[in-house]
C-alpha cells in the first residue's frame, strides 16, 4: 500500500496520544500539545503556540536497515517487479512554549512528555488504531544533540532557546505496488517454484 499522508498521520497520532497523557496529568481547557511552526514565514510567533508544547517535524532521513525483500512478487503466470519500499525517519522536536511567569509550567510540561516517550517508545495498531494499516509500528528514540546543534535546529525554527527534547521517528515505509516489469518462470517451474504439469505427462 502507497502511503499518501504517512508524515501527517505519524505526526498526529504521536501528538495526539502525548496530548491525552498530559491531559490526564493536569486537565486544562485547550491542548497540551500544538502540532505547528513555532513561527510563520515572516517570523511571526503563532500565538496558538503560546504556553504549550510544540511539537514540530525539523529533518527526514532515509533509514538504512538490512531486508530480506524481493522485487519479484508471484502474478499470475509469472512474477510482477516492483521498487522496494523506502523507509524514512522522521526527527521531531518538542519545545516548551512558556515564557515568563509560565515558564516553570514548560518545564513540568516538557519533563511530562520524556516521561510518556520513555514509557511509550513503541507505537502499533493495538495501541494507537489510527495509525495507517501500511505501517506495522513506529519505534521512537532519544536524540542527544549538543549545544552547537541544538543552536542550528532552533534558528531553522525561527526562535531563541526553548527547553526541548528531540527524537527520531523510526520505519516508516513508503511502498508502491506499481509493477515495473515483468518476468516469467522458466518453463517447468509454476510461480510457486514447483514443477510445471506439462512437464509432468499426464494423461
Amino acid at each position: 500500500m502507497l502511503l499518501m499522508d504517512a508524515i501527517r498521520n505519524v505526526l498526529e497520532v504521536i501528538s495526539k496520544y502525548c496530548n491525552e497523557y498530559l491531559q490526564n496529568l493536569d486537565r486544562r481547557p485547550d491542548d497540551w500539545i500544538a502540532l505547528s511552526n513555532l513561527v510563520d514565514h515572516q517570523g511571526r510567533i503563532n500565538e496558538e503556540t503560546r504556553d504549550k508544547v510544540v511539537m514540530s517535524l525539523y529533518n527526514i532521513t532515509h533509514e538504512t536497515i538490512i531486508s530480506t525483500y524481493t522485487s519479484a512478487q508471484p502474478g499470475i503466470g509469472g512474477f510482477s517487479i516492483v521498487q522496494p519500499p523506502l523507509y524514512i525517519d522522521l526527527h521531531i522536536v518538542a519545545l516548551a512554549n512558556f515564557i515568563e511567569r509560565s515558564y516553570a509550567d514548560g518545564l513540568s510540561a516538557i519533563s511530562r512528555v520524556i516521561s510518556y516517550f520513555q514509557q511509550n517508545p513503541v507505537f502499533n495498531h493495538a495501541k494507537a488504531p489510527e495509525l495507517d494499516p501500511a505501517i506495522d509500528k513506529l519505534q521512537l528514540e532519544f536524540t542527544s544533540l549538543g549545544p552547537v546543534d541544538v543552536n542550528y535546529v532552533m534558528g531553522m525554527l525561527g526562535a531563541k532557546y526553548l527547553p526541548s527534547v528531540f527524537y527520531k521517528i523510526r520505519l516508516i515505509p513508503f511502498a508502491s505496488p506499481a509493477m515495473q516489469a515483468r518476468t516469467y518462470p522458466a518453463r517447468g517451474q509454476d510461480t510457486n517454484g514447483g514443477v510445471d504439469d506439462d512437464r509432468l505427462g499426464g494423461t
